[in-house]
């Protein structure tokens, strides 16, 4: 009977876990997907919502062969008037890892300004869980023009 008590015991904990766990991972990557839905609409309120307030973003490309990045704060620069900026995740490669307070979203993405494509990469979110839910403490992008298929323009969420 202890036996099949332990067994049982250990099985529940093991399943609430793997629930909570993957709870955890759908609220990192919506979030990560709410800064992208607010870049779309422009919405500057949905876009400081998502960031701790000390956030950074983090760019790298490659020039001439190296690679060449660059850091800023997100409130600065990331609207323009009259600017249309939609990126979406690819369907395939978006991982995400939870230890505790600490996520990371991995997601392959394609971008495209006023509906013409203008480039791809990956989007590496580094998130933080507040007491408010997860915030993202820095966003590291690459940026690559070549390699990117022929991404059509996602007119399905306008």
């Amino acid at each position: 009977m202890k036996k099949f008590f332990f067994a049982f015991t250990s099985l529940f904990v093991v399943l609430s876990t793997s629930g909570y766990a993957q709870s955890e991972k759908q609220e990192a990557l919506q979030v990560a997907q709410a800064l992208l839905d607010a870049i779309e609409q422009g919405d500057t309120t949905a876009f400081r919502a998502v960031f701790l307030p000390n956030a950074m973003i983090y760019t790298v490309r490659e020039k001439d062969g190296q690679a060449v990045s660059a850091s800023r704060s997100p409130f600065s620069d990331t609207f323009r008037p009259g600017t249309v900026i939609t990126e979406r995740m690819k369907d395939a490669g978006v991982e995400v890892q939870v230890h505790g307070n600490i996520a990371q979203v991995w997601a392959p993405y394609n971008l495209w300004i006023n509906d013409a494509f203008s480039h791809c990469g990956v989007d590496v979110f580094t998130l933080i869980k507040t007491v408010t839910g997860w915030r993202i403490a820095a966003l590291s992008y690459t940026i690559e023009k070549t390699g990117c298929g022929s991404p059509e323009f996602p007119a399905a969420k306008r």
